[in-house]
């Protein structure tokens, strides 16, 4: 199978319409058609179904989907090697789109400073976001926060620990207290956000720490910022949650932030990366982030610990 007829079937899987098709791929209809029919045969199956409108086969609905992977890799891989060619070189960080790390936004600065010829693009948004571009190879790095491992493919590296906090109405009984733990929120109604914008902190909430203490969450309302969160949380309708870093950054008039105190494992804040498309733009990005870590914070005895089982990155 030619690159070109994969292209070409991308095209009318998503279109489904030939002549659509083909002015999207600025060639004429004819030999789209047989270029089709040339890589069914091929491939031994009927992709589509052809009558009054174009319908996929489950054949077809599967090569789309690992089609559109392939195609979005070998376009990178084309686009990498030109810009190298041409003496430059691009790195898409993945970048928080709220709280973080100081030392995130001074990575970004002195990278640039150091490596003037690396045209770095930042992307901002959530840890669900940036883990599905990774995996896409739609960014190269990721500062994404995880309680654990995210992927055979995907290496992972903690810079710093993120405990949780709740946010609680001011007049609310546990606003007394000075620490909560998980299993005083049993019964209480929970503002949470979507799986999709956070799996890693939404799954550590809920199976680790809340389930871990047999608390089963009351959702009441589902918010998409910590912003509507926290309004919502100063309404009374409930209690929400917020990492330590985004806690001690917002304040709101008729809420209280206090500790979660768990025995589940503590959330990591840190950096990710693709194992199999590790560049040396993205090494020489890694060496700056692990240097700063070890400036912005004095180191422990866990933090050593941890360091050895983490795998070696190098400039080269």
């Amino acid at each position: 199978m030619e690159f070109r007829q994969l292209r070409y079937f991308i095209a009318v899987a998503e279109e489904l319409h030939f002549g659509r098709a083909a002015k999207r791929l600025q060639i004429s209809r004819p030999p789209l058609s047989q270029q089709i029919l040339a890589l069914e045969r091929e491939l031994g199956v009927e992709l589509l179904i052809r009558g009054r409108s174009i319908e996929l086969t489950e054949a077809g609905r599967v090569l789309l989907e690992h089609g559109r992977s392939a195609s979005e890799a070998v376009t990178y891989a084309v686009q990498a090697a030109r810009e190298a060619g041409e003496g430059m070189t691009r790195l898409r960080v993945g970048y928080p789109a709220g709280a973080a790390s100081a030392s995130v936004p001074l990575a970004v600065r002195i990278f640039r400073e150091r490596f003037p010829s690396v045209a770095l693009d930042t992307v901002v948004g959530q840890a669900g976001a940036h883990l599905a571009a990774l995996a896409a190879r739609q960014v190269d790095v990721a500062f994404v926060r995880l309680a654990g491992t995210n992927g055979d493919n995907l290496a992972f590296r903690p810079l710093h620990r993120e405990p949780v906090h709740v946010a609680i109405p001011e007049l609310h009984p546990l606003a007394r207290l000075r620490a909560v733990r998980a299993g005083h929120l049993a019964n209480e109604p929970i503002v949470l956000f979507p799986r999709a914008l956070d799996p890693p902190l939404h799954d550590h909430l809920v199976h680790d720490i809340l389930a871990g203490c047999g608390v089963a969450p009351s959702v009441v309302l589902e918010a998409t910022t910590l912003e509507s969160s926290l309004v919502a949380v100063a309404g009374g309708l409930g209690i929400a949650f917020a990492a330590e870093s985004a806690a001690g950054q917002f304040t709101v008039r008729g809420v209280e932030f206090r500790p979660l105190v768990t025995v589940a494992p503590p959330l990591q804040f840190g950096v990710s990366w693709r194992r199999d498309t590790i560049s040396r733009a993205v090494r020489q990005f890694l060496a700056v982030v692990f240097e700063l870590a070890w400036v912005t914070r004095p180191a422990t005895r866990n933090d050593a610990a941890m360091s050895g089982s983490l795998p070696r990155v190098g400039v080269g």
